[in-house]
């Protein structure tokens, strides 16, 4: 996975290690903030359980390279980037397994399924930490949480909005995953201010290979917003791209390009058409264009 940028959380994570907060259950920022309704998807304790229960289940499929155990850990926009992983590089050593320290919830009131929450932690692994925010989803009654985006964070995130009751308030994603789509397929910077990366993904040129933009849509999986305090959102969202590459040689490819090739016993030939799948952070404002807060971008496919 390629991953842009790493840096630090604190001014997200607001002094309620290991409680938790919580956003609400898609209602307009509109709403009134006083007057708080519905149940958290998950309480404090619950949410201490779910978080530990899903890293043992990480763990055990990273350094297993089972497929079966990896959808067992992830969904929506993780689930085919995560497959690629899996299928080019297999298991990883047990040097590689995480813990996450100093969780803080962001937990919605939602009283049906699909139920989310977010959650900013440190993660430590083969002797490295770095920051990461996530958000993890609940489909049903009988399956259980999984990651639905995990993301390396740089920069100070707008503050988040809370009801009386220290309940983050959930948003609408106010058309940003669209605009930075169509920003990125069209370069139309009508609604979005885009970040180096964004700008940088949209040149023509990749190794001495010739990039034409393909289709950019959003997904898969829905946006998950929060309200902040000037009443705009935080919105952590996905995008699906295609790509052609053509008129290069191999030794100029990705590396992760390149490895999946090598593993599916495939020659790039003149034309390679690749899919990538983009994980990102951004903020929408209640009035003018949305930005580019970070974002993740992996391989799904090459052919």
């Amino acid at each position: 996975m390629r991953r842009a940028p790493h840096a630090a959380l604190a001014a997200l994570a607001i002094a309620l290690s290991g409680s938790t907060c919580s956003g609400g259950d898609g209602t307009d920022a509109g709403a009134d903030a006083n007057e708080p309704s519905g149940k958290p998807a998950i309480t404090a304790e619950e949410s201490r359980r779910v978080l530990k229960d899903w890293a043992d289940r990480h763990n055990k499929a990273i350094t297993s390279g089972d497929e079966r155990l990896w959808r067992d850990t992830v969904t929506g926009a993780l689930e085919a980037p995560v497959t690629a992983r899996v299928r080019t590089y297999g298991k990883l050593p047990k040097s590689a397994e995480i813990s996450l320290a100093n969780p803080v919830f962001y937990v919605p009131r939602q009283d049906d399924h699909p139920k989310w929450f977010g959650i900013a932690a440190l993660e430590r692994s083969g002797g490295t930490e770095q920051q990461v925010l996530g958000v993890f989803v609940k489909t049903d009654a009988k399956t259980r949480w999984r990651a639905a985006h995990w993301l390396t964070f740089q920069g100070r995130p707008p503050q988040l909005a809370y009801d009386r009751q220290g309940y983050a308030i959930p948003a609408p994603d106010r058309g940003l995953p669209a605009a930075h789509a169509n920003y990125l397929e069209n370069g139309d910077q009508g609604a979005l201010v885009p970040d180096d990366y964004s700008s940088n993904a949209r040149t023509r040129e990749q190794g001495d290979w010739t990039a034409t933009p393909g289709t950019i849509t959003p997904g898969p999986g829905p946006s998950y917003a929060l309200r902040t305090e000037d009443g705009g959102a935080l919105v952590w969202y996905a995008l699906k791209q295609e790509k052609t590459l053509g008129g290069g040689t191999e030794s100029t490819l990705p590396g992760e390009v390149r490895d999946y090739l090598t593993k599916n016993d495939d020659d790039p030939g003149e034309t390679l058409r690749t899919t990538w799948q983009w994980l990102i952070i951004g903020y929408a404002p209640v009035s003018g264009k949305g930005r580019v807060l970070g974002e993740s971008v992996s391989l799904v496919s090459a052919r």
